[in-house]
């Protein structure tokens, strides 16, 4: 029988697994982290992961959410208060895209057998969530902007479109190619801003 647990215990154990399981995915990657690891480092029976999450997959997959949650207040914090311009938003881009490259965990969607995996494994409606929680991020920014006549008057979920695919081609650096990838994404970065901003840089 499973060993029923109070509701501060499951809070606990849960954060536990979330910690931990950063630590080793990070060191490891998912492929090479086993649920017997995981629980080890939790100081919980291995069938006992099973109450918390389904699989290493959706566990690995909460993590990253909860590393995109303090990027976008990173993010918001930045541009929010402050009037868009084209350089801002470039440097907006900019912090996107290196959030991928800085955050070791996030990083690791560069590998296409990870990603592979993620896809395969994870419910359509939590990769769901995942988008619905990043338009709900970015559209009162857009909206906010086009209002005060910043941006393009594009249909919000067509520019969140827009940011999603370029943090998508930013995790295709092997198939752009390294020798080529800062570049390119420096271009593409550029063009969107010059598409969808309509303020100026004052001197």
């Amino acid at each position: 029988m499973a060993k029923k647990f109070t509701e501060e215990e499951k809070r606990f154990i849960r954060q536990k697994l979330l910690t931990e399981g950063k630590r080793l995915f990070e060191v490891h990657g998912l492929q090479k982290t086993s649920i017997g690891e995981l629980t080890k480092k939790a100081g919980i029976a291995q069938g006992t992961f099973y109450q918390f999450f389904p699989s290493k997959e959706e566990l690995y997959f909460d993590i990253i959410e909860q590393e995109e949650q303090v990027i976008q207040r990173e993010l918001v914090d930045q541009i929010a208060t402050a009037r868009l311009t084209k350089n801002s938003f470039v440097h907006f881009l900019q912090q996107a895209v290196y959030s991928l490259e800085k955050s070791p965990i996030l990083h690791q969607l560069h590998d296409e057998h990870t990603m592979a995996l993620l896809m395969r494994k994870l419910p359509e409606e939590k990769l769901a969530m995942n988008h619905q929680r990043d338009a709900d991020f970015l559209l009162p920014l857009i909206e906010r902007w086009q209002t005060e006549g910043q941006m393009q008057k594009l249909p919000p979920n067509v520019i969140i479109g827009m940011i999603r695919a370029l943090v998508l081609l930013a995790l295709q650096k092997n198939a752009i190619g390294e020798d080529v990838y800062e570049e390119a994404m420096a271009q593409f970065i550029q063009m969107m801003a010059g598409s969808l901003v309509l303020e100026e840089d004052t001197q």
